[in-house]
């Protein structure tokens, strides 16, 4: 803001230092009474207002200015008159007058100030007046950025309209099938069978019978004690001779490289024939078990070793022998196939429909028998059983019936079974009644379930504003979701909308 130097007229200024003047020397003079002079009420002088627009204070000095030098220099400005003068001498100035001054004065500085400007700007007031006017060029950007802000405003909206109403995600599902499994307690009984009335098992019609069974098997002894060893074979005894020649048992052969064998028993060569007989060797190793060979009997007169000898075609063998004997692990042996022998002596005799369940149960008074005990030395022993076998016999589809019934109702609101496993079904007889003719069953099954088409299971909620990888991590926590795929539209968009409604769960097989 400008400075402002309040001025007062100099009128005002004379007729306050003549009030101070005054009285110092008339006082100050001699005692003299001074003749009464006429006192002139003076107006009192208005303050001048300034209005200053624009203040620049470069090459403007406001202290040699305003100064009484300069003002005196100035011919346009008139003079005031000298306070040193006897203020009583001046005529008193009218009312009229005063205004005028101050009119003039007023006028002056203005004037002055309008000049000023318009030199340090080198322009006329009129140039100032049309500076001052907004320029129509920059009216015009004005208009054109708030055009552009709107029009970026609007565009902004319509993309957020755009993606509220027009973003969506579909969750194609699909779901994991689940196998679900359960047992089922039974009671087989004929219709005049007696219950109690207390027994939570379902019912189910059925025979209930039991067998006597006998059975017997031979198995072999497993035990061997080795007796020694030998290497025997078998030649062939030729007699060119007229005669009959008789050789005993232990009679000596002699093959071609020196090795020695005899015969294991007598026997006669009829004269020009040939007969076959076993030897063995005298001493035994590997190295006696020979090939083909030609033997001469060294007990015979030297003339007729040439017309009685003895010849081999097969190899000849080197073994050992031992004897057999039966052994404890080959009765327990036995003893464990009691069970698999009467059942397969039982079904060898009976036949049931084919869409029944036949069970069984081997009772407690089972006999098993062996001719023989662990040492004996024997090649084989024989195991001989007598046993009571119950049967139990019930239809299969029946059950199959009261299963399926079972595992649906233990399937969740939200799945449906999607197959029962007939061929799962097992069946354990766990007791048999034979006062009572009846027979409890346990039945172990399961099925495989799935998810329902129209199963609300994913809180679509939960799913609002998560991008895919939250989205994975959400679905992961639901066993019952085998697979799944995200459909994202628009497709570059990659996250779920905003609003629950766009956003579809749908469930395929």
């Amino acid at each position: 803001m400008p400075r402002l130097k309040k001025t007062e007229p100099k009128a005002v200024s004379k007729a306050k230092v003549s009030k101070v003047k005054k009285p110092a020397s008339k006082i100050a003079a001699a005692p003299k009474v001074a003749p009464a002079k006429k006192i002139i009420t003076k107006p009192k002088a208005k303050p001048v207002i300034i209005d200053v627009i624009e203040d620049d204070d470069d090459g403007f000095d406001d202290a040699n200015f305003f100064s009484d030098e300069s003002l005196a220099k100035s011919s346009f400005i008139p003079q005031a008159p000298d306070p040193e003068k006897n203020i009583d001498d001046l005529p008193a100035p009218k009312a009229e007058e005063m205004d005028a001054a101050i009119d003039v004065q007023k006028k002056f500085f203005s004037e002055l100030v309008t000049e000023i400007k318009t030199k340090q700007g080198g322009n006329s007031p009129e140039d100032l007046e049309i500076k001052k006017r907004p320029a129509p060029k920059k009216r015009i950007s004005l208009y054109s950025r708030l055009a552009l802000k709107f029009l970026l405003l609007v565009g902004i909206l319509a993309i957020l309209v755009f993606y509220f109403s027009f973003s969506k995600l579909t969750v194609l599902v699909t779901p994991q099938v689940e196998t679900i499994s359960d047992t089922l307690f039974l009671r087989v009984g004929g219709d005049n069978s007696a219950t109690s009335t207390d027994d939570a098992r379902e019912k189910i019609n059925g025979a209930v019978n039991e067998y006597p069974v006998e059975v017997t098997k031979i198995y072999p002894a497993s035990g061997e004690d080795a007796l020694g060893q030998e290497v025997t074979g078998r030649v062939t005894l030729v007699n060119n001779y007229v005669k009959d020649q008789p050789l005993v048992a232990t009679t000596r052969l002699l093959s071609g490289d020196n090795k020695l064998f005899r015969l294991k028993t007598a026997v006669t060569i009829p004269a020009g024939g040939k007969i076959e007989a076993e030897v063995y060797a005298d001493k035994v190793s590997p190295e006696m078990a020979i090939n083909s060979a030609h033997f001469t009997i060294p007990g015979l007169w030297a003339g007729l070793q040439d017309k009685i000898y003895a010849d081999s075609v097969e190899p000849f063998s080197y073994q050992t022998s031992s004897e057999k004997y039966v052994k404890a692990s080959d009765l327990q042996l036995a003893l464990r196939d009691v069970d698999a022998l009467i059942m397969a002596k039982l079904k060898e005799g009976q036949s049931f429909p084919a869409d029944s369940v036949v069970l069984y149960e081997i009772l407690d008074s089972t006999d098993a028998k062996t001719d023989a005990q662990a040492g004996d030395k024997v090649d084989q022993f024989t195991l001989t059983v007598k046993a009571k076998v119950a049967v139990v016999v019930f239809p299969k589809q029946e059950a199959e019936k009261l299963a399926a019934a079972k595992l649906n109702l233990l399937v969740p609101d939200d799945k449906e079974l999607s197959e029962f496993k007939a061929e799962s079904l097992s069946y354990t007889l766990e007791s048999y009644d034979p006062d009572t003719k009846t027979a409890a069953v346990k039945a172990s099954f399961s099925g495989l379930m799935i998810l329902k088409s129209n199963a609300d299971i994913i809180d679509r909620e939960k799913l609002v504003n998560l991008n895919a990888s939250q989205i994975a991590t959400y679905l992961g926590d639901y066993p019952e979701i085998g697979n799944y795929e995200l459909k994202f539209f628009p497709t570059f968009i990659k996250k779920a909308p905003h609003l629950v409604d766009r956003i579809e769960i749908k469930i395929a097989y």
